[in-house]
């Protein structure tokens, strides 16, 4: 294949029209992830610190990446069926994880239901998307300050009207909108901001040239790097510290949007063609991520060990190095053995496509 050049197409694809660099960020997102569930410190400075930040959001973002792309690709007669059969995946994972005892909070309830509602408004102008974004995050920072029991009494109606109690709708507000480490509209702001990114770097084809896709990709990651330093420095200087993570402050909001624009701009701009160690464990995100918990779970019940702390908790330095070598060398060992078939995309993917199969593109 002869060597890219700047009218060349930005959009490296893997099979089924995949873009590489998605797939990368989502195997940064895992490795994120394992990091703020296990490192037992926040290494140099506290950098580690900043995949508590980085992980949900990163996560929702690419939620919206992937809903942008598919309306494109399939139009939204075939993408919002297909939206919502991954999403009663994702909560069948929810569900199935919930039994494995790791001492993690779920995220993929959240995401199942980002998940319809970024199918919904993908095939929205970029303009929507960018002012919905602004009224999800200001919206979603005006819910976390309002007391659970305020926001309850304003949807007790609407609850009524659909048969549902007070007793019924309050778990569901404080775990989605109000008290939860992870609220909903705050989600959608950063879905709808990869939104944004993927159509500004692709365009509405993903044949955009090259060099202006990396151009792009590579200002959302300096806007993102000016944005999430700007925060820190406010932060530190006006407090000591950085802000506290899921807390949904505008200071930590502010940081966990410039933390997700770095991360999706710069694998937008330099991820390179073949970068299987993490496209490829990205490409099984949802496989990764229930193994993970099954692991995370299993250690819990085990005796003292490397994988124990001190305090007796799962944050140690060998279940990081065993989770982190396990996302990324199985899933390549996974696509070595199975070779063909639906089954190749992973575990669990492989089951989703053959439910998703009836809505893709007709060839």
């Amino acid at each position: 294949m002869p060597a890219p050049s700047s009218h060349a197409p930005a959009a490296t694809h893997t099979a089924r029209g995949r873009l590489v660099w998605v797939d990368v960020a989502r195997g940064l997102a895992l490795v994120a992830m394992m990091v703020a569930h296990t490192a037992p410190a926040g290494g140099p400075g506290g950098v580690l610190h900043l995949s508590e930040h980085l992980t949900a959001p990163l996560f929702a973002a690419l939620v919206g990446v992937g809903a942008r792309l598919e309306a494109e690709w399939l139009g939204r007669g075939r993408a919002v069926p297909r939206a919502l059969v991954r999403a009663a995946a994702l909560c069948g994972a929810a569900w199935l994880t919930g039994h494995f005892g790791a001492a993690v909070v779920n995220v993929l309830a959240h995401l199942a239901v980002l998940t319809v509602i970024m199918a919904l408004l993908a095939a929205l102008p970029l303009a929507a998307h960018l002012v919905l974004a602004v009224l999800a995050g200001g919206g979603g920072l005006l819910l976390a300050a309002t007391p659970t029991a305020d926001v309850v009494d304003r949807l007790v109606p609407l609850a009524q009207a659909l048969g549902l109690s007070r007793a019924t709708l309050t778990p569901y507000v404080s775990a989605f909108l109000t008290d939860g480490p992870y609220r909903l509209p705050l989600f959608l702001t950063w879905a709808l901001l990869g939104a944004v990114l993927v159509r500004t770097v692709h365009g509405t084809t993903t044949a955009a040239p090259a060099r202006s896709a990396r151009l792009t990709g590579l200002a959302w990651a300096a806007g993102g790097i000016a944005l999430a330093g700007v925060v820190l420095a406010l932060s530190r200087t006006q407090t000591g510290a950085a802000p506290v993570p899921y807390t949904a402050t505008p200071a930590e909001a502010l940081l966990d949007t410039g933390l997700v624009l770095t991360v999706l701009g710069a694998c937008a701009a330099l991820a390179p063609r073949r970068a299987g160690l993490l496209a490829v464990p990205g490409a099984m995100t949802l496989s990764v991520y229930v193994a993970h918990l099954w692991y995370l779970g299993w250690v819990r019940r085990l005796g003292p060990g490397p994988w124990r702390s001190a305090t007796g908790t799962d944050d140690t330095w060998f279940n990081l190095a065993v989770l982190v070598a396990g996302a990324l060398l199985l899933p390549l060992l996974w696509r070595a053995v199975v070779r063909i078939g639906p089954f190749r995309a992973g575990p669990l993917e492989g089951v989703v496509r053959l439910l998703t199969a009836p809505f893709d593109r007709a060839r």
